[in-house]
């Protein structure tokens, strides 16, 4: 098993950025990972700084109408007191508060409309079961977690 290798398209400019795609060394098919190189590294580090070193975490999807699932998730994660640290896209999103941090994105691609990959950490299981609630019940979204990490008792 080999990780797959990152590429920076420029033939598809976005936002002064291009996208970026991966695939494996041996050139087989490719798989779009972000909509600017801009965006994936502040993922990356805020995934790995930010939500990493939180002590609970959980995985999973968040799914709703494909046409502005994030501008509606948005209004909802500033009502639960979260900011936005990097301006981001259509694809991606990283929200934060001093007791929580959550990571989303979807590969930029008409497949996966509707659907938004997340990384939730904070400090315990009950608050981020209650921020998940919120975006639940607060919005026409469904929220599916799928691994936590540790994993609950």
């Amino acid at each position: 098993m080999m990780p797959l290798h990152a590429f920076y398209d420029l033939e598809a400019p976005a936002r002064a950025d291009a996208l970026v795609t991966a695939r494996d060394a041996l050139g087989n098919e490719q798989h779009d990972r972000f909509e600017t190189l801009r965006e994936m590294l502040a993922w990356g580090a805020f995934l790995q700084f930010r939500v990493g070193i939180m002590p609970q975490q959980c995985e999973g999807m968040i799914t709703g109408e494909p046409s502005g699932l994030l501008s509606r998730l948005d209004p909802v994660m500033s009502r639960l007191g979260f900011t936005q640290p990097v301006p981001t896209g259509p694809y991606c999103r990283l929200y934060e508060r001093p007791d929580a941090a959550m990571v989303c994105s979807s590969p930029p691609s008409a497949d996966f409309e509707g659907n938004q990959v997340f990384t939730l950490g904070g400090g315990d299981a009950g608050a981020l079961r209650r921020i998940l609630g919120e975006i639940a019940t607060e919005s026409s979204l469904e929220v599916e977690v799928d691994e936590w990490t540790p994993p609950l008792q």
